[in-house]
């Protein structure tokens, strides 16, 4: 590999030390015993990712570390007893992995120059499809409740319609492009 001015790009050893730190707080993990949820330690290999990606200024490097930051949230909330009520779980649990999908947005345009906008499409999809979640598993009953269920019944129907739509696109292109 070569820089802009011709000279070899020597490698940055950021990503070297970081593997070497986190292996050795996982050997230490073994001896040790630290008590973690699994929130924390999915939060910890989505920081791992965004630091990484931030320091070489790799977008590629903060697209898992905003999914797996956001899931991590998701999962410590779950995992925390009685802080949530057992209905919103997995709404919740999109509903934060859609926050994850927003995060790759926001740190490839502060840190790379990327926008990586299509994140934001993913975000807002999973945001709405948890919080719809979240009204329909709720234990009491009203309009906002039913309109939610049926929605998300009707989406049973209308994303493999979607798909096959963006399929026929897909097949459209390719033989208009010939």
């Amino acid at each position: 590999m070569q820089n802009q001015n011709g000279s070899p790009k020597h490698p940055s050893p950021i990503g070297g030390v970081l593997l070497i730190l986190l292996g050795i707080f996982l050997l230490l993990q073994n001896v040790v015993k630290i008590p973690l949820s699994g929130g924390i330690a999915i939060g910890a290999l989505g920081l791992f990712f965004i630091l990484w990606g931030a320091l070489e200024r790799i977008s590629g490097l903060l697209i898992p570390g905003g999914i797996l930051s956001g899931l991590s949230i998701g999962v410590f909330l779950v995992e925390s007893d009685g802080l949530l009520p057992d209905y919103t779980e997995g709404g919740v649990v999109l509903i934060s992995l859609g926050v994850g999908f927003a995060l790759i947005t926001v740190l490839s345009t502060l840190f790379t120059g990327d926008q990586h906008r299509w994140a934001l499409i993913v975000a807002a999809a999973l945001g709405l499809l948890g919080g719809l979640i979240v009204i329909a598993e709720a234990p009491e009953e009203s309009a906002l409740k039913t309109a939610a269920t049926t929605l998300l019944q009707s989406l049973n129907y209308l994303w493999p319609l979607a798909l096959i739509a963006l399929g026929i696109g897909l097949l459209r292109n390719r033989r208009a492009e010939r």
